[in-house]
């Protein structure tokens, strides 16, 4: 088949969530057409290379903001967010036609699908949680994702069933959405299970835009000489940012896949933002660790404090920060022992595709 692949250009979780299907597709033979830009795009062309083809998407304007008032600013632009989808949707039918394409897939891209033709919306937030002054607004997210009901014709959610998986209210519990239509296929990372010896005590992952990634940087240096044993700061900075050395703590500025994976693998105890991808990782790897919310964003924030509530990761403030003490405390939380991974999410995914598409 020949398929049309969007991916949000917010970020790089989308994007390394989506990599082990992309792969898949691309390895079973299919021709995958890769949608996106920014630094999504230029990722991708490194990893597949002229396996795949690729087009540059329109780009949503962007909500990040300096001050951390990601979701009052998301609010406020949806008018503009809503022009860029219908823009987006006009580009992607005539690709879909031009390119004769089969079947559409996008993950959090509104406009990428084809009413004529089979389309999945790969998303976790079919409940966007609003800030506290907007709660009023709570029910009317989910109304915004119900509203493309007929457009796409799965939406496949990346957690797992029952018991409120690991996004909680943000996918399930849905008062809107048709049952029918909503497949939890379960957790997708790109980390693989390496046998390697776990001698880092803590790795602690710093992302984020600036300046909130060089203030959450500077709180956590600040507190880095408690934690005993070997300890490896990854700072989310390009290759050849300056250096920053700090007595007896391992510094690297960027970790590309294979070191990435490697110190993921090799980690006792991770600290780090409390993003979705970053929590499907530690699950995939069977990791503990402490999670600290960027401010300002509620999706983090809820993540945090409802996976806090289930005993699964601690979870504190950037404000509220004592790493001594939230470190203890988050080893004593159980983890999360998912019910399958990454390999077996990648089966569900394909026996969708081959049950709606036939074959």
């Amino acid at each position: 088949m020949k398929i049309l692949y969007g991916l949000c250009t917010w970020g790089l979780g989308h994007m390394t969530r989506s990599l082990p299907l992309i792969r898949r597709l691309v390895d079973d033979g299919h021709e995958v057409v890769i949608y996106t830009s920014d630094r999504p795009l230029l990722a991708l062309k490194k990893e597949f290379g002229d396996r795949c083809q690729y087009v540059e998407s329109v780009e949503y304007p962007s909500p990040y903001a300096k001050n951390g008032t990601f979701a009052l600013r998301l609010t406020l632009m949806m008018p503009a967010i809503i022009n860029a989808i219908v823009k987006e949707h006009k580009e992607v039918l005539k690709l879909s036609k031009d390119l004769d394409i089969d079947i559409l897939i996008s993950d959090s891209e509104y406009g990428v699908f084809d009413k004529t033709k089979p389309s999945f919306f790969i998303f976790h937030q079919l409940r966007y949680v609003p800030p506290d002054f907007l709660k009023i607004l709570k029910n009317q997210t989910e109304r915004f994702n119900y509203h493309f009901r007929k457009s796409f014709t799965k939406f496949v959610v990346p957690d797992f069933p029952n018991g409120g998986g690991l996004t909680g209210n943000l996918s399930h519990n849905l008062s809107y959405m048709p049952y029918d239509q909503v497949k939890y296929i379960g957790i997708l990372s790109d980390y693989q299970k390496m046998e390697v010896d776990e001698d880092i005590d803590y790795l602690i992952s710093i992302s984020g835009r600036e300046p909130s990634r060089s203030i959450f940087e500077k709180k956590l240096i600040d507190q880095i000489k408690v934690l005993k044993g070997r300890v490896v700061l990854v700072r989310g900075m390009p290759e050849g940012a300056e250096k920053l050395k700090i007595p007896g703590i391992e510094v690297i500025n960027y970790a590309g896949k294979g070191l990435r994976d490697e110190l993921m693998n090799r980690a006792k105890f991770v600290i780090a933002r409390s993003g979705y991808s970053t929590i499907m990782d530690m699950v995939e790897l069977g990791k503990k660790g402490l999670l600290i919310p960027t401010q300002g964003q509620t999706e983090q924030e809820y993540l945090s404090e409802y996976l806090s509530e289930k005993l699964y990761f601690h979870s504190v403030s950037e404000n509220e920060i004592d790493l001594g003490k939230d470190v203890e405390i988050a080893k004593s939380y159980n983890g999360y022992e998912p019910p399958w991974r990454t390999e077996q999410s990648i089966e569900k995914f394909m026996d969708i595709i081959k049950i709606t598409v036939g074959g």
